[in-house]
């Protein structure tokens, strides 16, 4: 008897048991007509979709966003197959004081940045070519691009020219200018209004370049005595003087063409190539809170070209449209590599809404534009697997944490 009531109670307190086990369960996760039942806006527990296992269309596109380079430490200038780059200099801070003086010499003095591409050994031992040219125009160098500038703005006379292979770091390169092209200088700098203006100079490679090479720009501090440098011998009133100012105001154009395959895209700064990325979100509900968004891509290492310089990040920014040329927001979630050759990139923040729970709420879905981390900086040139990778797991994946709400 007594054996038996053991038993009664037993099997009681595991009845008990399993259904708190299962109430919670339910708790945690309740099923869609369960939903109904929750006063609206609160919350429920926490769901993660992961597009590995719960497939999500990605899609995406390379496209080029120009960027305007006047405040990179790097005047690139060089070729390199069909890469061409190309230095804008614009000296300024010259003395009034030497209008119809005699330049008896003019110098342009550069220091090598030790920075090459492409970035392999005999590269940086590879040599530069260039002439130099007038500007033609007035240019505003902190905001033009390279599809905003075409050759009509540069001049046909070389008013100077360098060949040779730097590969020092600060090796000074030094270039003879035309003494007449600075003179007008000089008078320009006397009289605003005098015909010949100082719009600076480009230098543009030759074909005997085999390399795109870096020079200290004029954002370098002033202390380092780095800066590109003008140097003039006049002589007025029977006074010889040097001058020599390292004010000015750099630009590098970079051109390439690149052609993303089945497997890869590639992205790269400086000239830009980004590339835009669209999710299908049609498989989380458009009531839901997003809490957190990881987007994973796989790194093709052997067809990227980093350097000393490389950052290892990447950047992401929201898509507002397309109409009239790619316009994304100012402020950039950030991505980072790990030892396995993948980047993961977070897309929600504390400053800034998720773009997810932005296309949720009804904004236009135009995509993520992904770019370097050294956007206007250098040559960084990072090659991703894409969406449509023979390997499916070398495709970019996308893990959300979202937390599910009951409309009123």
């Amino acid at each position: 008897m007594i054996n038996n009531r053991l038993k009664e109670v037993f099997l009681s307190i595991v009845v008990v048991l399993t259904l708190s086990i299962y109430t919670i369960g339910c708790a945690d996760d309740p099923s869609s007509l369960g939903l109904n039942f929750i006063p609206p806006g609160e919350t429920t527990g926490v769901r993660t979709f992961d597009s590995y296992i719960d497939t999500m269309l990605i899609t995406s596109t390379n496209v080029r966003y120009y960027v305007n380079t006047s405040g990179s430490p790097n005047l690139m200038v060089g070729k390199n197959g069909n890469y061409d780059a190309k230095a804008l200099i614009r000296f300024a801070g010259l003395s009034g004081d030497y209008d119809s003086a005699v330049v008896n010499s003019a110098s342009l003095i550069l220091n090598y940045r030790n920075y090459y591409f492409p970035v392999s050994m005999s590269d940086s031992l590879a040599q530069i070519e260039f002439n130099i040219y007038k500007i033609t125009r007035n240019l505003n160098f902190s905001t033009i691009t390279l599809d905003s500038v075409n050759s009509s703005a540069f001049g046909t006379v070389s008013q100077g020219n360098y060949t040779g292979s730097p590969t020092a770091d600060s090796q000074d390169v030094v270039v003879s200018l035309n003494t007449s092209m600075v003179k007008d200088w000089l008078e320009f700098a006397a009289d605003t209004a005098y015909s010949n203006k100082n719009y600076g100079i480009v230098l543009s490679p030759g074909n005997s370049s085999r390399v795109v090479k870096a020079f200290y720009s004029a954002v370098n501090s002033v202390s380092e005595g780095l800066r590109p440098q003008l140097k003039i011998i006049v002589t007025k009133n029977g006074d010889t003087d040097t001058l020599i100012t390292s004010v000015s105001s750099t630009l590098s154009l970079v051109n390439t063409t690149l052609t993303s395959g089945n497997e890869t895209f590639s992205i790269q700064a400086g000239i830009s190539y980004v590339q835009i990325m669209k999710f299908d979100l049609s498989k989380i509900p458009s009531t839901a809170t997003i809490n957190d968004v990881q987007l994973y891509l796989t790194l093709d290492s052997a067809n990227c070209q980093f350097s000393s310089q490389t950052s290892h990040s990447i950047f992401g920014q929201y898509v507002n449209d397309t109409a009239g040329g790619l316009k994304v927001d100012n402020f950039a979630f950030q991505g980072s590599s790990s030892d396995t050759g993948r980047y993961m990139m977070r897309l929600v923040s504390s400053f800034s809404a998720s773009p997810f729970q932005r296309w949720l709420l009804g904004q236009s879905n135009y995509g993520i534009m992904i770019h370097s981390g050294n956007q206007t900086t250098n040559l960084d040139l990072y090659s991703f697997y894409k969406e449509t990778a023979s390997d499916p797991f070398k495709r970019p994946r996308v893990k959300i944490k979202y937390t599910p709400r009951r409309t009123p």
